[in-house]
């Protein structure tokens, strides 16, 4: 009787043990499929192509192309320029969009440099650059902007007025007279001033003395850092009215 009460037990605890393992591992498995889900959700965005996909010769001179661009080799020297390499990507896959966009690119690094030259009054320089950019990319949207801002600025009127070191550095009162005559030119629509001074209050006072000066607009005016110290007023609303009439003959 005893052999078979102990029989008994050790049956009903082995049972116990093989459903306890089984329960056990149902528990994995389901941990291990929520787990799966959440890392790889059936939902999840496509990730954004990637040029490795591309053939080993188109993604070499597409990373050839783009060192040229970030070092300003546009298209000079000839057989090693971005222009180039972008072009031999287009002679090798047609529509290319990696090409196309570093077309784009070039262009407006061109303008840029069209709007820096203008900028310093290097008018046959900002002419260059904006035809290499038309060049490139005859299509963009910014190169009518740029030619417009560079005819105003070829044609605006300036007046650039010197100032006496020693005066301005007395903060002398001589000087309140002219600078009040120029604030009151650059309170004129279509103008704006930029100021140079060989530290930020001097530039501030000068720029103080001209707000002095009789009209309602607020001068627009920037300063730089430098020598000697002047006053340069900058008016293209003339030049606006000019090139408006140009354009419409």
């Amino acid at each position: 009787m005893k052999c078979s009460e102990k029989a008994q037990q050790a049956l009903l605890f082995g049972c116990a043990g093989l459903i306890a393992a089984a329960l056990f591992a149902g528990c994995q498995v389901s941990r291990s499929g929520v787990s799966g889900a959440a890392e790889n959700p059936p939902d999840s965005a496509p990730s954004q192509p990637q040029r490795g996909v591309l053939d080993p010769t188109l993604e070499a001179l597409l990373d050839r192309a783009e060192i040229a661009l970030s070092e300003d080799r546009l298209s000079y020297p000839a057989s090693d320029s971005a222009l180039v390499l972008y072009e031999r990507v287009l002679v090798l896959d047609p529509g290319n969009s990696f090409a196309l966009r570093g077309l784009e690119k070039i262009a407006e690094r061109y303008l840029e440099f069209a709007q820096r030259a203008a900028g310093r009054r290097q008018f046959a320089e900002a002419r260059s650059m904006l035809a290499r950019a038309r060049l490139v990319d005859p299509d963009n949207s910014a190169l009518e902007p740029t030619a417009r801002q560079i005819r105003l600025l070829e044609g605006a009127i300036r007046e650039r007025v010197i100032l006496d070191r020693n005066l301005l550095a007395q903060r002398s009162a001589v000087l309140s007279a002219p600078l009040q005559r120029l604030g009151h030119d650059a309170k004129r629509a279509g103008c704006r001033a930029t100021i140079t001074a060989r530290n930020d209050a001097e530039g501030r006072w000068v720029y103080a003395e001209m707000s002095h000066a009789a009209g309602e607009g607020r001068i627009r005016a920037q300063m730089q850092i430098g020598s000697p110290p002047a006053v340069e007023i900058i008016c293209i609303e003339q030049a606006d009215h000019a090139v408006a009439s140009e354009e419409a003959t």
